[in-house]
Parts: C-alpha cells; sequence; structure tokens
C-alpha cells in the first residue's frame, strides 16, 4: 500500500477512535446523573440536586448534538433534516414537559460509528454499581427505601433505593439483556446459576412478576433457547415481522380502551397486569390524544402527595401516544420497526432479539425511552458485528 494512503488510512482510523472516545465520555457522564435521578439518593444526599443533575444532562446532550453536526460527517442535506428533526422533537418535550425522547434521539443518533459492545460495557460498568451502592444505602436506611404493597396483598414489595420495586426488577432485566448482548446470548453454567439466583433474590425482595417473567426469558436464551429463537423468526417474512409488530404495538394502545371492569375476564387480565389496564383507561378518559404531545400529571410511587390519588402510566406505549402525540408514536415505532427488518436483513438476531424484548417489557414499563434502564436502541445507530457465523444456521427466506 503506497505510504500516502496508509497516513490516511491511520489518520482516519485515528479520527473515529477521537469522536467515539467522545461520545463514550458524554455518555457515561449522561448516564450515572439520569440514573442517579431516578432514585432516592437525589433526594437525600447532600449535593445531590435534580436540578443540577438535569442541566448536567442538557449540556452533555449539547456536546453530543455538536459531535452529530460537526464531526459525523453527515452531508449537508441530512444535517439540515436532523437539526429538524430535533426541533420536533424539543416541541413535542415541550408541550409533555418530559425530554426523555429528545435526550435518547441525541444520543442515538450521536452513535454513529462507535462500537456498540464498549456502549453496553459502559453501561454495565457504571450501572451495577450504582444499584447495588443505592440498594446497600436503602437497605441501612441512610437513603428512602419505598415499601409497598399490592391491594390484597400482604407481600412487602422493597424499592431498593428506587421509586418502585418495578424499577428495581426492570433495571435488573436490562442489565442481564445487556449482558446477553455482550455474550451473544451464549453463558455458561456458572452464568446462569448465577442468573437463576438473581431471579431468585430479585423475585423475593420486588415481587415484580411480569418482569421476573422477561428475565426468565433472558434465561432461556441464553441456555441454548437463542437458535430456536432464530430459527422461529426466519419462519416469517419480512412483511409479516413488520405488520405482527405493528398489530402488537396498536394491540397495546387499545387494550385499556377496550377495558371493561364489569367483565370477569378483563378483570382478571387488569389484576395480573396489576391494574395497568385500569389506569390507562383513566388516562384515556382524562387526556384525549394530542398530534404533537401535552403535559399528562401524573402521581407515581415516588412523588404522592398526601390527599392525592395514585395514577401513573407504566406501558410505554401508552405513555407514547398520550403524553408525546400521534406523530411521535407512529414515528418512532415506524422507525424500531425498519431496525428490526433492517437487522434481521444483516442477520443481526441477537439484537434483533434484544429489541424484541425490549418491545415486550415496554408493554408493562416506561422505561422505552429512559437511558437509565434502555441502551439498547443505541444498537440501531451504533457499530454492531453480525453474527452470521456465530448463529451456526442457513440463512433462510425472510426477506420476503
Amino acid at each position: 500500500m503506497p505510504i500516502d494512503n496508509k497516513l490516511i488510512d491511520d489518520a482516519g482510523k485515528k479520527y473515529r477512535q477521537l469522536t467515539e472516545w467522545f461520545y463514550l465520555c458524554c455518555l457515561a457522564i449522561f448516564f450515572i446523573t439520569i440514573y442517579i435521578n431516578g432514585t432516592t439518593m437525589v433526594d437525600q444526599i447532600t449535593y445531590f440536586n435534580k436540578l443540577i443533575f438535569l442541566r448536567i444532562e442538557q449540556a452533555v446532550t449539547l456536546l453530543v448534538m455538536g459531535k452529530i453536526v460537526l464531526l459525523d460527517k453527515y452531508p449537508r442535506k441530512l444535517t439540515i433534516k436532523l437539526l429538524l428533526i430535533f426541533m420536533l422533537i424539543t416541541y413535542i418535550c415541550y408541550r409533555a414537559r418530559a425530554y426523555e425522547p429528545l435526550f435518547y434521539t441525541v444520543f442515538l443518533i450521536g452513535a454513529k460509528d462507535v462500537d456498540f459492545r464498549k456502549i453496553l460495557k459502559l453501561y454495565l460498568t457504571f450501572g451495577i454499581p450504582i444499584f447495588i451502592v443505592s440498594a446497600w444505602l436503602a437497605l441501612n436506611d441512610y437513603i428512602l427505601n419505598l415499601t409497598l404493597q399490592r391491594p390484597g396483598d400482604n407481600t412487602v414489595r422493597i424499592a431498593l433505593g428506587n421509586y418502585s420495586p418495578s424499577d428495581a426488577a426492570a433495571h435488573i432485566f436490562y442489565f442481564m439483556l445487556a449482558y446477553a448482548l455482550l455474550k451473544r446470548f451464549k453463558w455458561n453454567i456458572p452464568e446462569i446459576i448465577s442468573g437463576i439466583a438473581l431471579l431468585i433474590c430479585v423475585y423475593t425482595l420486588t415481587a415484580t412478576k411480569l418482569d421476573e417473567i422477561l428475565i426468565i426469558l433472558i434465561l432461556l436464551l441464553c441456555a441454548g433457547g437463542y437458535k430456536y429463537a432464530v430459527k422461529f423468526i426466519q419462519r416469517f417474512s419480512l412483511k409479516q415481522v413488520r405488520w405482527g409488530l405493528w398489530i402488537y404495538a396498536v394491540i397495546n394502545v387499545m387494550l385499556p380502551l377496550m377495558f371493561n371492569p364489569n367483565s370477569r375476564i378483563w378483570s382478571i387480565i387488569n389484576t395480573l397486569s396489576s391494574a395497568r389496564l385500569f389506569f390507562g383507561q383513566v388516562a384515556y378518559h382524562d387526556y384525549a390524544i394530542p398530534l404533537f404531545g401535552q403535559f399528562v400529571y401524573q402521581n407515581g410511587n415516588g412523588s404522592i402527595k398526601p390527599g392525592e390519588a395514585y395514577f401513573f402510566i407504566d406501558s410505554s406505549f401508552v405513555r407514547a401516544l398520550l403524553m408525546y402525540g400521534l406523530v411521535f408514536f407512529v414515528v418512532a415505532m415506524f422507525y424500531i420497526i425498519s431496525s428490526i427488518e433492517s437487522n434481521i436483513k444483516q442477520r443481526n438476531y441477537n439484537l434483533v432479539i434484544a429489541l424484541i424484548l425490549v418491545l415486550l417489557s415496554s408493554a408493562i414499563d416506561n422505561h422505552l425511552w429512559d437511558m437509565a434502564f434502555n441502551i439498547v436502541f443505541l444498537g440501531m445507530f451504533a457499530d454492531v458485528q453480525s453474527d452470521n457465523e456465530i448463529v451456526g444456521i442457513e440463512n433462510e427466506s425472510n426477506t420476503k
């Protein structure tokens, strides 16, 4: 290779390494602050302040936006389109008074040419210690440890320094999913035993049934079920996958509207979903579906005020539709589903399965756009290595 070309290649490689390092530093700062902001540490530890942390999150988001515009070398027309998208999402989030989708969109697009495995390692490196410290502080009464009971159930559920036991279980689900992605859904026996022990521990403390089912799915996939999951996906054409995911999303936003409290079957489903259908129906009753977002007043476990009843929308699908509007819901689902299709074509089945698990979780959890929990979406723009040779399965005809 001529020396000039080699110098150019080396310079390009160093440039990519520099932009990747810059992004990962911003992501680390953002992740630490947004995670701590979602725990009771921020309410009770001196120098921890929600507003200060929010300003830090906004500052590093602007830095990543600068990377996108100045360093990522997008064509000018595409850069203008991205800026218009940022402006639209900013407007939607301003109306909703919740900026998680804006932050996520910036970090998502900013993940261009960043090694996704490094993102996963960063997430686990900082997330697990924060979870452990928060849980230890809560269990030893240094910070508030919220304890809850479901109506008609005497089981005490512990939040471990989070604002709800479900949040604690959701963190464990996403930690295990990130680790499964790193190991390409192939765990050895000690890892599987550790996962089962963690599952039992989390269920004992939080009594969160739905998240535990998702954790069991991860364990089954990592214990040998991954290959069968890939074969199952390959049985469907891309068109069937696309329509199946759209139907799933629509069902999730329609279920609360269809809920009938006088029906025994619906009452059983509502109980199994921890009253998610009931509160979803209340949300639809009190708020119309907006085009570009609206503020939905919610009174969750971490912010219940004396004399006020609990009201919170858990389903990420219903939250997206009612808080951020019809335009955001349709565009977001279109991009997520298109990304799943694209990764099926490229045979990145580990990311496909992870994205599907995130969508399953989002039916019961409100963390779809919260980077303190869900880091998986960054893989839609980041550099993801294809697992063609790892799957060991002949490609089949889901390109139809």
